[in-house]
């Protein structure tokens, strides 16, 4: 996919990171990844859930968090997907920072054939040989274990890229259609406050939509039979900001067989009616 928006061009000069290091690719979770069960006003969605961002203060952030993510191209007009190299990467989850919200940063002056730059410190040393593009692409790209699995694989393809010298794997969700801002879910909580319902404000095909969001609690002191799948339920109580940013990303292909299993319903019921 072509970028269309560059913020700033700049020759590469680069500052010390000044997070802690402290993940280790080989430490990160090997487990599948499960969609937990949410309503979009009564339609049923499934949803992933990754990183979680602690936060401070009486209202949720407009933006999520986000690292860099290095992309080696020949030129600007390029398809980001299309890199000379694996992509550089410098925080994993247990760095200070992290986040699996990344900002695409293209780096234009390598040839094909060049030796690969495995780290951002490597990188650093090139100087102004390399220009960078800092741009408002930002992508999902959660870092896992290097045999973590999705419920679905084609939700989000397994990618390995370069994390200080070494290898280090993530899921590509892809671009988040609203850059970096947040979007908010709703969690719907009994007097318990045990979350019996999930409902985010947007899906896939909505440009607002964004699988970074900002939890907000609902809490139903006395629920109905029925269970509660939409906003409107619970319209009359105020949500309250839970001071946590998530990303969890909704199910395309679960979507896709949902859409396409009703599809074929109504084609069948056509046809009995006839």
């Amino acid at each position: 996919m072509h970028f269309k928006t560059l913020f700033a061009f700049i020759f590469i000069i680069f500052t010390l990171s000044n997070h802690v290091i402290a993940g280790n690719p080989y430490d990160l979770k090997n487990i599948t990844y499960d969609l937990a069960t949410g309503y979009y006003y009564n339609y049923p969605v499934e949803v992933y859930a990754f990183d979680a961002i602690h936060t401070n203060g009486q209202f949720a952030p407009k933006i999520f968090p986000s690292n860099p993510i290095y992309i080696f191209l020949k030129d600007l007009h390029d398809d980001i997907s299309n890199g000379l190299q694996p992509n550089i990467i410098d925080f994993i989850p247990g760095d200070k920072g992290y986040s699996d919200l990344k900002q695409a940063v293209i780096v234009i002056g390598r040839k094909e054939n060049d030796p690969h730059i495995t780290s951002y410190e490597s990188l650093k040393r090139f100087g102004n040989k390399l220009k960078i593009y800092f741009t408002d692409i930002y992508l999902n790209l959660p870092v896992v274990g290097f045999s973590a699995d999705l419920t679905y694989p084609d939700d989000g393809p397994a990618k390995f890229g370069y994390y200080k010298s070494g290898p280090v794997r993530y899921f590509d969700f892809g671009i988040n259609p609203a850059g970096n801002a947040t979007a908010p879910i709703y969690h719907v909580l009994d007097k318990h406050y045990v979350t019996v319902s999930i409902l985010p404000s947007t899906i896939p095909g909505f440009k607002d939509y964004s699988a970074m969001w900002s939890v907000f609690n609902i809490t139903v002191i006395n629920l109905p039979v029925k269970k509660i799948t939409s906003l409107d339920q619970v319209s009359d109580i105020t949500p309250i900001y839970s001071n946590n940013l998530v990303n969890c990303p909704i199910s395309t292909i679960s979507l896709k067989k949902r859409y396409e299993f009703s599809i074929l319903g109504t084609f069948y019921k056509i046809i009995e009616y006839w």
